[in-house]
């Protein structure tokens, strides 16, 4: 894959799918791909908004169908690499995270507290040993870093997978920059360059982010008409009306917006 901008600027016109989180969901990912296959004209884009990783079906064939769709709609007519942006998500940090587990200073406690958060079943899904990390935690920063290696091999095996683990955006912004692209969502305290892990650590609903970019931009901050987020908090009650839109919902879920953010289409499995 290309070299890859943080915060990725889509090209004018054409409709903007959104891909919202799918959480390792490969049965959910296989019918909206097909259903894109199907709605996508020439001009598309297509911006996956992060956690692509999770516990709900299988993670490494997740991956191979995101490849393979992706190849597929760059081969249609007026597609170019650049309609094409990946957003890292909390589940994509922490996978880079637990390949870099032998520099934490709480080891053991790090790695249990990530895989009570979706990342015992990718190890799992890539046919690693969770019993040997733990025991590797124990066992100093040699031993992580043997069991590190082996689990970046196993990711290695698999085609693409590490390419595109490791070419992900922070965040995307339409055209005119009016629309902001995330995982999770943005905070509006901070400037829109200096989010950081903002895009993807969000706990806040539809709702209260609404409000706050609403006072933020009274105070300063870009002139956003819609944040598109791939999921929110479980107690979020989401439309797709309003200034924040949170794609997937009960189930993955993709939608189709305008030059405005406003939803033309919406797509669930």
């Amino acid at each position: 894959m290309s070299k890859v901008a943080s915060i990725a600027r889509l090209r004018d016109g054409g409709t903007t799918w959104a891909l919202g989180a799918l959480a390792g969901d490969d049965a959910a990912l296989e019918r909206l791909g097909g259903a894109l296959m199907q709605r996508w004209t020439p001009g598309d884009r297509l911006v996956v908004l992060g956690n692509m990783l999770g516990a709900a079906g299988n993670t490494p064939r997740t991956i191979d169908l995101m490849l393979l769709l992706r190849r597929r709609l760059l081969a249609r007519p007026g597609a170019e690499v650049e309609d094409f942006v990946f957003l890292r998500g909390a589940q994509e940090e922490i996978w880079h995270k637990v390949l870099q587990l032998q520099f934490a200073l709480s080891p053991l406690d790090v790695l249990d507290w990530m895989l009570a958060r979706g990342l015992a079943a990718v190890i799992e899904a890539y046919g690693y040993s969770i019993a040997e990390g733990r025991i590797a935690c124990r066992n100093g920063p040699l031993a992580i870093a043997r069991w590190t290696t082996g689990l970046r091999e196993r990711q290695t095996h698999q085609p693409g997978h590490g390419d595109l683990l490791n070419a992900l955006s922070r965040a995307a912004l339409s055209a005119d920059g009016r629309v902001v692209f995330a995982a999770n969502g943005v905070d509006p305290g901070r400037p829109l360059g200096e989010q950081a892990d903002a895009f993807w650590w969000n706990a806040q609903t539809d709702t209260q982010l609404d409000e706050a970019l609403g006072k933020a931009t009274d105070g300063g901050w870009p002139d956003i008409v819609r944040v598109v987020r791939g999921s929110g908090p479980s107690r979020n009650a989401a439309r797709d009306e309003g200034r924040i839109l949170t794609v997937t919902r009960e189930t993955p879920a993709a939608v189709a917006i305008d030059a405005d953010g406003a939803v033309i289409d919406r797509m669930e499995p």
